[in-house]
């Protein structure tokens, strides 16, 4: 990368669903942090269920769905991070682009990279996530690409 950013703080936003790009993204990060001696915060961001007339269940859904993904990220950094650097792992629920701004903004990050899925997907009709934090971000965002083969 070798840019001029100080970024002691780099917020990785993870989609567990699609860590086929974590390779790249924490290649890219790990290369920042090591000329600044960074710490990271790991983030994964799950959408809100509605289940309308059932909150209860809604509750204990949501409670056990965020308990599995905190494990899973605690995982994933435990592997790609583990003592080289100082981490931490946070869940949060909401629309993915404004939790990653509002960790951001909360954690005083300053650099998120973050992947961002083929471009000839459906979803850039619709605004992909990457796209609505570079937009909406006040901090630096380092994009990823994926390979253009991957999906």
């Amino acid at each position: 990368m070798g840019s001029g950013i100080m970024a002691h703080k780099i917020l990785l936003p993870i989609d567990l669903e699609h860590e086929e790009v974590l390779d790249e993204v924490f290649a890219c990060a790990v290369e920042q942090a090591a000329m600044h001696d960074s710490t990271f915060v790991l983030l994964s961001v799950l959408p809100q269920l509605s289940l309308g007339y059932f909150p209860s269940i809604e509750k204990r859904y949501m409670h056990k769905i965020t308990g599995e993904a905190q494990r899973h990220l605690d995982r994933i950094g435990e592997e790609r991070l583990g003592t080289r650097f100082a981490w931490s792992a946070h869940v949060l629920i909401g629309h993915a682009g404004r939790m990653i701004v509002r960790a951001a903004d909360d954690h005083e990050i300053d650099l998120i990279v973050m992947a961002s899925h083929n471009p000839r997907r459906m979803d850039v009709l619709l605004g992909s996530v990457a796209d609505w934090v570079v937009r909406h971000a006040r901090h630096s965002v380092f994009i990823v690409r994926q390979p253009s083969g991957a999906s």
